[in-house]
């Protein structure tokens, strides 16, 4: 495993500044061992947590799954984690692992004013990824849009192997110098390493097809999600509207988000 201590932290931070990266790559940042207990305890949880179809961003909420797409066809299960509920040691013990590097990286940024107050409006979250086999894709997007003035790192780490449990599934980054890379081909990302990126980046997962050696597919982990939190009427609502049994008959979700915005 990489020890922090070895890292060059300005280096790295002069990495993740840089418009031509905007990432980097931990190797071996966790051990096969870890790896392989945090999925079983996910790939648990996957198959008990409530369902609801949409993200609510609450310090009181409950993990779940989330069936989403972004098309209508059936894409990915997610599970959402939030670091106010306990999860076991081991996950526990994973999961602050995957903060650490971030949370010292960033803590050199805190000194700007306009940068600390961006990150204090936004709950972090951990976003747990099946992709469906066949089907299980991303299109290019980019999680953050807003008005940091420095990066705002989330953490990626895949928790299963290309290609004995999947092939395809490639992450691609797209860097604000306009540079395409993939993160098995030109990075040479492999399970357990860690890729700290800058959440304004751009980026895409290609479509997941059969491993083969398993059936086990694509798992990945997003650790440093973040988004505002709702307010307590929206989390409430959105809950109400998106879980069973109501949720075949709720409204759009533009004209769900228009209401809360009315009764806020």
């Amino acid at each position: 495993m990489t020890e922090l201590a070895t890292l060059n932290r300005e280096q790295t931070a002069a990495d993740l500044l840089d418009p031509g990266k905007g990432y980097v790559l931990v190797k071996r940042y966790y051990t096969i061992e870890e790896v392989d207990a945090y999925r079983h305890d996910c790939e648990k949880l996957l198959a008990r947590a409530r369902t609801c179809h949409t993200r609510i961003n609450s310090d009181t909420r409950p993990d779940y799954m989330h069936p989403r797409s972004h098309d209508g066809v059936a894409r990915t299960y997610r599970i959402y984690q939030y670091l106010h509920n306990s999860h076991g040691p081991a996950t526990d013990s994973f999961l602050k692992k995957g903060f650490t590097l971030r949370n010292q990286i960033e803590e050199a940024w805190l000194s700007d004013a306009r940068y600390r107050a961006e990150q204090a409006r936004l709950q972090d979250y951990i976003i747990v990824t099946k992709y469906i086999t066949n089907a299980g894709m991303l299109p290019r997007h980019r999680d953050y849009h807003g008005p940091a003035p420095l990066p705002l790192l989330q953490s990626l780490v895949l928790l299963s192997d290309c290609p004995d449990d999947y092939t395809g599934g490639d992450f691609i980054l797209y860097t604000k110098s306009n540079r395409r890379l993939s993160l098995a081909n030109d990075l040479g990302a492999q399970k357990g390493d860690l890729l700290l990126f800058d959440k304004s980046i751009d980026h895409s997962v290609e479509i997941t097809l059969p491993g083969r050696r398993t059936s086990l597919g694509r798992w990945s982990v997003l650790i440093g999600a973040r988004a505002p939190r709702d307010s307590r009427l929206a989390a409430g609502l959105k809950s109400f509207l998106y879980s069973a049994p109501w949720y075949p008959y709720s409204l759009p979700a533009t004209r769900v988000m228009r209401l809360l915005k009315i009764l806020d």
